[in-house]
């Protein structure tokens, strides 16, 4: 069975107001479902909601950093010169 969780326990999960959470249900900002004067939300579905919200604002901080740099994890070492021979 699917968890389902209303306004209050949705905005404990989304560390907001109730009344923010309504709104952005409103907006379609995040999934949920009206019933009568209250809403309902399923909790995978705001999981899922939040994890594809965090990759879309990585990508946007990845894509805001400068070109020219590149992080230490990602730096490739030049490669070695073959030293010159010795004359024999």
């Amino acid at each position: 069975m699917t968890d389902t969780i209303d306004s209050t326990q949705c905005a404990e999960l989304l560390r907001c107001t109730p009344e923010q959470v309504e709104e952005l249900a409103r907006a379609g900002e995040i999934p949920g479902l009206k019933l009568g004067r209250s809403w309902l939300f399923v909790r995978l579905d705001l999981l899922a909601y939040l994890a594809e919200k965090a990759r879309q604002e990585a990508e946007q901080r990845r894509a805001k950093r400068q070109p020219g740099i590149t992080p230490i994890a990602h730096q490739v070492k030049p490669r070695r010169r073959v030293p010159p021979r010795l004359p024999v």
